[in-house]
């Protein structure tokens, strides 16, 4: 697989107010985004997919803040089961995410970004280019990396995914399976990825800002309304 999120300097340069650029036209089906072919009804408004082990994705949550400001809306996420690697990754998300509302704060997700990434227990399951190799000097036994995932879900008053109820595992494992839905229905072949109304796969590499990316969101979650 491969990233197709430009890299992060195209995203900081020129911020231009969109607001009063006349001929700026409205982003292009086939262009700026895609009419996926299996749309979903009662989404949340705009959905990241993305995975604990991509670093791309890591990248793009210290941008979540600033597209949920200009975008006005709050972004839900969904993490991707494509294999064994990437679903041991999502049920540590969810097992966080179920207990917080449904989402992690910014701060628990930057601590499970570098957790999942880090050490001798890294889950690294291909997301192409841009892929992180271990520092041998951060390797970690299985042991240390159990502790270490424990310690990062006290520090929020979690749970560890091993310490959850026979309930609880259901519940991650439902959230998983939803999940899967999501990222099959989408045809999700690479992350990070947005999908606004369940419906619109934004093309992040046809934007050359952060703002140009947050004006199609906006954009796409004005349509059918």
């Amino acid at each position: 697989m491969k990233y197709f999120f430009k890299p992060l300097i195209l995203l900081f340069v020129s911020f231009f107010s969109l607001v009063g650029c006349s001929d700026i036209s409205n982003p292009t089906e086939g262009t700026e985004y895609t009419v996926i072919s299996t749309p979903m009804a009662d989404m949340p408004a705009v959905v990241e997919i993305f995975s604990l082990a991509c670093g791309n994705c890591r990248n793009m949550e210290s941008m979540i803040p600033a597209i949920e400001d200009m975008t006005k809306i709050e972004i839900a996420k969904t993490h991707v089961t494509f294999n064994e690697s990437a679903q041991r990754s999502a049920y540590v998300y969810y097992a966080a995410a179920n207990q917080n509302s449904g989402k992690p704060s910014h701060e628990m997700m930057t601590d499970l970004f570098i957790y999942t990434q880090s050490g001798a227990g890294a889950d690294k399951h291909g997301h192409g280019e841009g892929q992180e190799t271990e520092d041998a000097a951060e390797a970690m036994t299985p042991a240390q990396k159990k502790a270490e995932m424990v310690d990062i879900f006290a520090k929020y008053n979690m749970k560890s995914p091993i310490d959850l109820s026979e309930a609880e595992h259901e519940a991650v494992y439902q959230a998983m399976v939803k999940a899967e839905m999501i990222v099959t229905n989408a045809n999700i072949a690479s992350v990070p990825a947005f999908l606004v109304q369940g419906k619109y796969l934004v093309n992040s590499s046809a934007h050359k800002t952060l703002e140009d990316l947050a004006a199609t969101i906006t954009y796409l979650n004005s349509l059918d309304k």
